[in-house]
């Protein structure tokens, strides 16, 4: 009995040293995953620094004394979002120099003052009517601002946001009695942009990743993961190996199909319809400007220019060229429609940062063009 004792208590010490040595070892290799992981940071930090240094090195930036810091604000600043219902996201609020986001998630329009009877203008779009790429001050809705008399321009624009939820923002306000004098659409490039990267007209950017998380958040009968599962997948030994699941965009390449032709043709002109007849409804008045692009520059590209064109996924200036006729066609015939898409042409000044967001030079140009057709109908 007691050899039998002897024999376990032997054996029990030597499993727990076992055990023991091998707990040791995971935490070991759970540090060096760790460290790994931290270089990896580290490595995304650097992605971001040379994708400032980049931007840094285009022609419209030389000489801007205020560039490097807008950069640095706009990394901190842009695609931080927080949830918005039916719209998705909205841009987190943010207190910097040159980029300043208000509690509401719109960006600050400077000398916008809304506290008596001004005009109220309300501009509606994705990042080009946000203002990628330029200060407060350089973008289209500060020109607008600048160039209205006793008007108050509020600066709707959303990163990625395309016209339908352009339109729902618009429903929003609605909605709460909040309507404007004035209703301005800005759109078509993340309309196009994101029906080519997701194959489906009117989809909206990220698709590839929300439509998961909400079928999964959603289903009923989706596998909930057990307690155990969800803590090694938290470790950073199973994260490394694991590495980060890849959510790939499943871009539409030419030739394409009539249908999704169509459908994103038919996608954008039903929701200015749309917004034409709450403009009716509500007795506001409701303008829709056709945004440039670089693939539809009516002259030839320079060598910057070409470096974006060739920067853009694949089939995407062929999906613009498929579309923007459609548009341009319907701008003939529709009353609150302009097409903007020359509007850039024989410009003297560097327009152009990508194939569709734009230096502070071409929000003033673009800013110009709408004036022009919105001045005469607000009297001014």
């Amino acid at each position: 009995m007691r050899q039998a004792a002897r024999r376990f208590g032997a054996g029990y010490r030597a499993f727990a040293l076992l055990a023991l040595n091998t707990l040791a070892l995971l935490l070991v290799i759970e540090l060096a995953a760790a460290l790994v992981l931290a270089g990896r940071e580290t490595s995304r930090e650097q992605q971001v620094q040379a994708f400032k240094d980049k931007m840094l090195r285009l022609e419209y930036y030389y000489g801007q004394d205020w560039a490097a810091a807008y950069w640095d604000e706009h990394m901190q600043a842009a695609d931080h979002w927080q949830y918005q219902p039916y719209t998705l996201w909205r841009t987190h609020p943010f207190d910097g120099g040159l980029i300043n986001v208000d509690a509401g998630g719109r960006r600050v329009v400077p000398e916008a003052d809304c506290t008596g009877d001004q005009t109220h203008v309300y501009t509606f779009g994705g990042s080009t009517m946000w203002g990628y790429g330029v200060p407060d001050w350089g973008t289209i809705p500060a020109y607008l601002q600048a160039g209205l008399d006793n008007a108050c321009v509020v600066n709707y624009g959303e990163m990625g946001f395309n016209s339908t939820q352009s339109l729902i923002q618009l429903v929003k306000l609605l909605e709460t009695g909040d309507v404007p004098d004035v209703a301005i659409f800005y759109d078509g490039s993340n309309d196009v942009t994101g029906a080519q990267r997701n194959r489906q007209p009117g989809a909206h950017f990220s698709l590839e990743a929300v439509a998961p998380a909400v079928e999964g958040a959603l289903n009923a009968d989706a596998p909930r993961p057990s307690p155990l599962r969800t803590l090694l997948t938290g470790t950073a030994i199973y994260r490394l190996l694991a590495g980060t699941p890849a959510v790939e965009p499943a871009w539409a390449l030419p030739p394409f199909e009539a249908a999704l032709v169509d459908g994103v043709a038919d996608v954008y002109l039903n929701n200015l319809r749309a917004a034409a007849a709450l403009a009716d409804e509500y007795d506001f008045v409701f303008f829709a400007f056709i945004q440039p692009v670089l693939p539809l520059q009516g002259e030839p590209a320079n060598a910057e220019q070409q470096m974006f064109l060739w920067d853009m996924p694949g089939g995407l200036p062929e999906l613009f060229q498929a579309v923007y006729p459609r548009w341009q066609a319907a701008a003939d015939s529709l009353p609150y429609l302009y097409d903007l898409s020359d509007v850039l042409d024989g410009q003297p000044y560097p327009v152009w940062i990508d194939f569709n967001h734009l230096t502070a030079w071409g929000n003033l140009a673009v800013a110009d063009a709408m004036l022009k057709v919105i001045r005469p109908m607000m009297g001014g």
